[in-house]
């Protein structure tokens, strides 16, 4: 499993591309940085490609942050396919290069690394500044860019987007 601190690397850094829904470009020196995780207890199996975070899941890496309960890393043959975190809910936060914050939460992210995929479900939401998005399911495909947000089964079955004007527009 020695791969997986780069492959989650990228995953933490395509999490972070999704506040690209509000534009704004995260500190390109963070997927550089060390990545550290902590929680209550681990479990790493090899044969099966697996490791299991829980209990007060915390993952840094530069600015970024990551809050879960749960996070389960798929890797079979040592290659990381599938990062799924989850919490009550999965909170993130990361200082963009504009010196904004940009956060995010939702009740599961799963990032499926082939496809570029990054898939925010349950109460999702998204933020910097006053600007939002919310919405039950966020899917964030990477190599277009490209948003879909989706209010099924959510609290309003709808989803909710804010954008306001940039003083530069104003």
């Amino acid at each position: 499993m020695s791969a997986q601190p780069t492959l989650l690397n990228k995953w933490l850094l395509c999490l972070l591309l999704l506040t690209f829904a509000i534009p704004a470009v995260a500190l390109e020196g963070d997927v550089e940085q060390p990545l550290t995780i902590e929680a209550d207890t681990a479990v790493f199996d090899r044969n099966k490609g697996t490791a299991t975070y829980d209990g007060n899941v915390i993952v840094k890496q530069g600015t970024l942050e990551i809050l879960a309960t749960h996070v389960d890393i798929l890797a079979p043959e040592n290659e990381i396919q599938q990062v799924i975190a989850t919490g009550s809910p999965v909170n993130f936060k990361q200082e963009m290069d504009n010196k904004k914050l940009a956060k995010g939460k939702s009740t599961k992210m799963e990032y499926f690394v082939s496809d570029k995929r990054l898939v925010l479900t349950g109460e999702s939401e998204l933020e910097q500044d006053q600007d939002k998005l919310t919405g039950n399911s966020i899917v964030y495909l990477i190599d277009s860019g490209e948003i879909v947000a989706d209010g099924k089964g959510g609290k309003s079955g709808r989803i909710t987007a804010t954008f306001f004007p940039s003083k530069a527009a104003e």
